[in-house]
């Protein structure tokens, strides 16, 4: 799909990995929170949604482990930076 990109979700909280294809336009926190939200709503026994809640990266091209990705940058700047691409695993944290 054009201007959105698949990335491979750790629910920390759970163990479980999913899937979300996020649009380029919005920013690493309004991503982060949208996808805790959804998470919340699948897990709601073991995972509650926060407005603090990170994305880190578990792995991946030019950036180390688990470093938490700026929460003000863009997916799209990202992906232009090839930090982020289709099947990036990354965590909510």
């Amino acid at each position: 799909m054009k201007d959105k990109v698949l990335l491979e979700v750790l629910l920390p909280a759970t163990g479980d990995v999913y899937e979300f294809r996020v649009p380029f336009d919005l920013t690493v926190e309004m991503a982060a929170r949208l996808m805790a939200r959804v998470l919340a709503s699948r897990e709601p026994a073991r995972y509650e949604a926060s407005d603090e809640v990170d994305l880190m990266l578990r792995a991946g091209v030019g950036a180390h482990e688990g470093e938490e990705l700026n929460p003000n940058e863009t997916i799209r700047a990202l992906v232009n930076q090839g930090v982020l691409v289709d099947g990036t695993p990354v965590a909510l944290a």
